[in-house]
C-alpha cells in the first residue's frame, strides 16, 4: 500500500515537474527592444555601407564572411546578388548615402552574366528567381529615377519569367540555358513569390504587355495550391508574395478571396514567427527552449513580410488583418535588427549582421536592411 502511494505521489511530482517544464519552455516573456526611426535608419545605412565597402571592383558584392577565421569564403550566389540589387534601390529610394552608386556597380556585374535566348527572352543565370529579382530591382530604380533606358532589357526577361510558369501556375526553379528548356520537377520556396512579384510589377509598367495573365496564374497557384502541391510543410512564410500582393492591389481588378485570405493568414504566421523571434536569448533556459537567434535574413524577411501586408492593408479595405498589431510586430523586428548589428573599426564587421556561426552572408544585410527601411514609415508615425 505504502509503496502504491509512493508511486503514485512520485508520478504525480514527476508530472508537476513536467508541465512546470512546458509552462516555463513555453512563457519566456517577450523582448522588443525600443528603437527610434533615426535609429533604424542608421541601422539601414550602416548596412547599406557594409554592402558598398566590401563591393568588388567588377560589381560582385562580398558574399560570405567568417569574423572568427577573419576571411571571406568561396561561393556566390546570382540570386542574391540580384535581391541585393533591391535592397539598395529602395535605400537608394529612402535616400541612403552611397546606395545608388553601389547598386550601380552591381548592375554592371549582371550585364556580364545575361543569356540571350530565342523569342525576344533574356534570363540571368539558371536560377529563374535571379531573374525575378533583377525584374523587381529594376522597376524599383525605373520608378525611383524616372530612367527607361532598361525597358526592352524589362521585357525580355519578362518573357523569359512567363516561360518559367506552368500549365497548373508552378514556377520551374532552374532552367537548362543551353538547351533552353526547363529542368522537369525543379521547385523553390521562394521563387513563386519572386516571380508572381516580378510579373506584377511588370504589369503595372506595362499594362498592354498582357503580364497579367501568368501573374494570375501564378498567384492562384500560391494561394490555393503551392504549399500542398510542393509539400511545403509548415507553409512558406512568403514575404515575397506580400510584396506582390501589394503591388496587384494597385490594379484595376480587385483581389480575390483567395488572395486576401491567403494574406490574412501570411499576416498571423509573420506575427507567430515574431513573438517566438522575440523570446530567444543568447544564452540561458531560453536558448535551449528556443534556439539560437535567428538568421539575420530569416528575420529580415518577416519584416519584409510585414511591411508588404502593412502597405496591402492600407490600399485593400477587406484585408482583416489588426494594424496595430501588424505595426507592433514590424516595430518589434526592427529593434531586434538594430541591437543585433556589428559595429567595428573594422570594415568587413562593421553593419554587418552576423550568425551565431561568426559568419555573415550579403543576404543577411539585404534582408535586414529591407525590414528596416520598410518599419520607418511605422516608426515615424509613432516616435
Amino acid at each position: 500500500m505504502g509503496t502504491t502511494v509512493r508511486a503514485r505521489v512520485g508520478a504525480g511530482l514527476l508530472a508537476w515537474l513536467g508541465g512546470l517544464a512546458v509552462v516555463v519552455a513555453a512563457a519566456h516573456p517577450e523582448s522588443c527592444p525600443t528603437v527610434t526611426a533615426d535609429r533604424a535608419r542608421a541601422a539601414a545605412q550602416a548596412g547599406v555601407d557594409w554592402i558598398g565597402t566590401n563591393q568588388a571592383l567588377d560589381g560582385r558584392f562580398l558574399y560570405r564572411y567568417d569574423r572568427a577565421e577573419h576571411e571571406a569564403q568561396p561561393g556566390y550566389n546570382y540570386v542574391r546578388h540580384a535581391g541585393t540589387l533591391l535592397a539598395l534601390e529602395q535605400g537608394a529610394a529612402a535616400g541612403l548615402e552611397g546606395a545608388a552608386e553601389t547598386a550601380a556597380a552591381g548592375f554592371e556585374f549582371v550585364d556580364d552574366h545575361l543569356t540571350d535566348l530565342p523569342d525576344g527572352r533574356t534570363a540571368f543565370t539558371a536560377d529563374t528567381g535571379g531573374a525575378g529579382l533583377l525584374v523587381a530591382a529594376l522597376v524599383e530604380h525605373r520608378r525611383r529615377t524616372g530612367d527607361e533606358s532598361n525597358d526592352e532589357l524589362l521585357v525580355h526577361l519578362g518573357r523569359f519569367l512567363e516561360s518559367t510558369v506552368t500549365d497548373e501556375g508552378a514556377i520551374v526553379a532552374l532552367w537548362d540555358l543551353e538547351a533552353d528548356e526547363p529542368v522537369a520537377g525543379t521547385r523553390s520556396p521562394f521563387f513563386t513569390g519572386e516571380i508572381l512579384w516580378a510579373l506584377a510589377r511588370l504589369h503595372a509598367e506595362f499594362p498592354d504587355e498582357g503580364w497579367d495573365v501568368p501573374a494570375r496564374r501564378v498567384s492562384t497557384y500560391l494561394t490555393t495550391a503551392r504549399d500542398d502541391a510542393e509539400r511545403r510543410l509548415p507553409p512558406v512564410s512568403d514575404h515575397w508574395g506580400a510584396y506582390a500582393w501589394d503591388e496587384i492591389a494597385a490594379w484595376p481588378t480587385p483581389l480575390t478571396d483567395d488572395e486576401l485570405d491567403y494574406a490574412e493568414r501570411q499576416a498571423g504566421l509573420f506575427g507567430l514567427q515574431v513573438r517566438y523571434e522575440s523570446q530567444r536569448r543568447g544564452s540561458g533556459l531560453a536558448r535551449i527552449t528556443r534556439g539560437p537567434h535567428a538568421l539575420p535574413a530569416g528575420l529580415g524577411t518577416v519584416g519584409e513580410g510585414l511591411g508588404g501586408i502593412r502597405r496591402l492593408a492600407e490600399r485593400e479595405p477587406r484585408l482583416d488583418v489588426d494594424r496595430e498589431d501588424l505595426d507592433d510586430r514590424l516595430t518589434c523586428v526592427a529593434g531586434m535588427l538594430a541591437d543585433r548589428q556589428t559595429h567595428s573599426d573594422d570594415p568587413r564587421l562593421d553593419g554587418a549582421w552576423f550568425r551565431a556561426d561568426d559568419v555573415t552572408q550579403v543576404d543577411d544585410q539585404q534582408h535586414a536592411v529591407s525590414a528596416l527601411l520598410a518599419a520607418l514609415p511605422v516608426l515615424a508615425d509613432h516616435p
